[in-house]
């Protein structure tokens, strides 16, 4: 029971302390602690865990007088003494003991839910990093758990993006006359993330809108605080780090190319490349794929170094020298060539309607 007793100590400290960072690393357990936990907690299985977990962390003393951090806790332990540790949720590995993934995708959900309902009181926005880390987790587990069971209907990660999308909407609501990053307002853009991750993997971003209007409602508070105070931040966006507004743009940008309004996809997944650091040269060739679509849209072509750079010159090199030069039949055959890479990134269609014009053009000015 030692470690059991010792991490809920930890626990307690974080959360008496409100120090976010140390609840975190007490939340996000590694593989070892997770098993050394789990056999304290399978010595009793039968006990009541909200109740020994209201006399491990008493409400005297604590930052709030609600209830909802103990049974976030209780339903956090009851998660590590039933089921398997997260890591094992990816479909290429295997836990070590049989798991139920549906049971275990309705554990955390529910371990999620619990957070959600903490974040909610007044004064909570110093829980905003763990709330991200139960939100994050929450969308990794719905993804692979579809995977395994139920790859077409989808259906946790379908509950996963309604869960996060009514997470933003409490968050974008919060209306306080504060600096955004000492209100609700603070988590408005990572849980809007983690819901379009959710519905561009359903193919599902006519949902999107409903977040976007949380986003935009958190925005203009901002830069009306701001306004007020003498602050400059045009934007609104100051208050969040750059990692999630060039994670916002990206997704907002591809949004809007779906939406065949080109010219603002364009502006603001260049915004995202241009702003996404050399360290994350993933994401930087994430956003580039659509970023290309749309300059080919406009007319404007990338430099082939770019194209090698980022190992797309397959795909995108010949296609670029058909276009400017106006070779059609050269140019539509190309696209057929790679139609499903185009199609798995939801670029072929309006690629194969757009680019017409483009030719015409391009022929038009060779002769």
């Amino acid at each position: 029971m030692a470690a059991l007793q010792q991490h809920v100590a930890n626990i307690k400290r974080a959360y008496y302390s409100q120090d976010a960072r140390s609840l975190l690393a007490a939340f996000r357990v590694d593989a070892t602690t997770f098993s050394a936990l789990q056999n304290d907690l399978n010595k009793t299985p039968r006990r009541d865990l909200a109740d020994w977990v209201m006399g491990q962390i008493p409400l005297s003393g604590a930052p709030t007088d609600s209830d909802r951090f103990q049974t976030l806790v209780a339903d956090f332990l009851s998660y590590i003494r039933d089921h398997a540790p997260l890591q094992y949720a990816a479909p290429s590995t295997e836990p070590p003991h049989p798991t139920d993934w549906d049971r275990a995708y309705d554990a955390w959900a529910l371990v999620y839910s619990r957070a959600s309902a903490f974040f909610s009181l007044p004064d909570a926005t110093w829980f905003v990093p763990c709330l991200r880390f139960f939100a994050s987790s929450l969308v990794t587990l719905a993804m692979a758990v579809d995977q395994r069971n139920d790859a077409v209907r989808k259906r946790k990660t379908t509950d996963a993006a309604g869960k996060l999308s009514k997470a933003a909407g409490m968050a974008g609501n919060d209306r306080s006359q504060a600096p955004g990053s000492e209100t609700k307002r603070a988590a408005v853009l990572m849980l809007a993330n983690l819901s379009f991750k959710a519905y561009f993997k359903l193919n599902n971003t006519r949902l999107c809108e409903t977040v976007l209007g949380s986003v935009e409602n958190a925005l203009k508070v901002n830069r009306l605080f701001a306004r007020n105070n003498g602050v400059d931040d045009d934007s609104g966006e100051a208050c969040y780090s750059k990692a999630d507004r060039v994670t916002y743009r990206y997704y907002l940008g591809r949004l809007r190319l779906f939406q065949h309004n080109i010219r603002a996809a364009s502006t603001h997944l260049r915004w995202a490349f241009d702003n996404c650091t050399l360290r994350n040269l993933q994401n930087k060739r994430s956003i580039l794929i659509p970023l290309v679509a749309t300059y080919l849209i406009l007319g404007r072509y990338p430099h082939g170094s770019l194209l090698d750079a980022a190992n797309l010159s397959p795909v995108y090199g010949r296609l670029t020298h058909y276009l400017k030069s106006g070779q059609a039949s050269a140019a539509l055959n190309e696209l057929e060539r790679h139609m499903d890479w185009f199609r798995a990134r939801g670029l072929y269609l309006i690629l194969r309607e757009k680019l017409q014009i483009s030719l015409w053009r391009n022929l038009s000015r060779k002769w």
